[in-house]
């Protein structure tokens, strides 16, 4: 069998290599090298500006998982003490143009029957969705849901346990 012969491989390849570059001026080959570097600086932008958004959601999210708000026993309208939480809330979800919806999660101690708990997380996530809508957040990016006393943060058998238990949570929804 023949072996190929790569001396004329290479000189065949370099002598190409020549031509084509003698076929072009500088002034195109500095075109192309213009082209192509915009298109590089424009796909890192793409990129960048897509991190810097996921950064920004990330930011948000964490934000919105930090404010919890909290009620008294068997009730759902919000507490006096509580009402800076949901004015800052607001602003939270009126600051951030991006296209998202907030999951009022409303939640509930042990006490009653898990029906009834579910009904009063409801109303719990109601309350402060008509809260947030009235103090001029949209409400296409506000939707409830009740997990009543299925979802505790405590699970004591104790006073200061079942306070904790008594709450809504904020979740970021892309």
């Amino acid at each position: 069998s023949k072996q190929p012969n790569l001396e004329n491989a290479q000189q065949q390849t370099t002598q190409t290599t020549q031509e084509t570059a003698a076929t072009t001026t500088p002034a195109e080959n500095e075109s192309v090298n213009t082209q192509n570097a915009a298109v590089e600086e424009q796909n890192l932008e793409e990129t960048t500006i897509t991190v810097s958004k996921a950064q920004n959601n990330q930011q948000f999210a964490k934000k919105l998982a930090s404010i919890v708000v909290y009620f008294d026993f068997d009730k759902y309208n919000i507490r006096p003490d509580q009402w800076p939480k949901v004015e800052k809330l607001a602003n939270l979800i009126k600051s951030n143009p991006s296209n998202y919806t907030v999951r009022i999660e409303g939640n509930c101690d042990e006490w009653g029957t898990e029906e009834y708990n579910y009904a009063l997380g409801l109303k719990r996530a109601n309350s402060v969705k008509n809260a947030l809508i009235k103090l001029g957040v949209d409400p296409k990016k506000l939707t409830v849901i009740s997990y009543g006393e299925l979802n505790p943060v405590c699970t004591a058998h104790a006073r200061w346990c079942w306070r904790l238990n008594r709450r809504d949570n904020f979740t970021y929804l892309p």
